[in-house]
């Protein structure tokens, strides 16, 4: 009920001020993006980068956390 009420909120200062002014969020906040690295592992003395599902912050900018779903796993050095 918060998340829609500030979802309306946004719409109606956006209307009012400008979409520029009113800080509304382009691309919207938590839609999906590209796979990002995320955290990494060893094994048997290779260290492999988990990627993981990515999301727009109000920034604009793809990030993920530990709790989104892997996209894959690579290679990516020696430990």
């Amino acid at each position: 009920m918060t998340r829609v009420i500030t979802r309306v909120g946004d719409t109606m200062l956006a209307k009012l001020l400008g979409r520029a002014e009113a800080g509304a969020c382009v691309p919207e906040n938590g839609q999906a993006c590209a796979c990002v690295a995320s955290d990494g592992y060893c094994s048997g003395g290779v260290y492999f980068r988990r990627y993981r599902q990515g999301y727009y912050n109000c920034t604009g900018a793809c990030v993920t956390t530990t709790s989104k779903a892997l996209c894959y796993v690579k290679k990516a050095g020696v430990c």
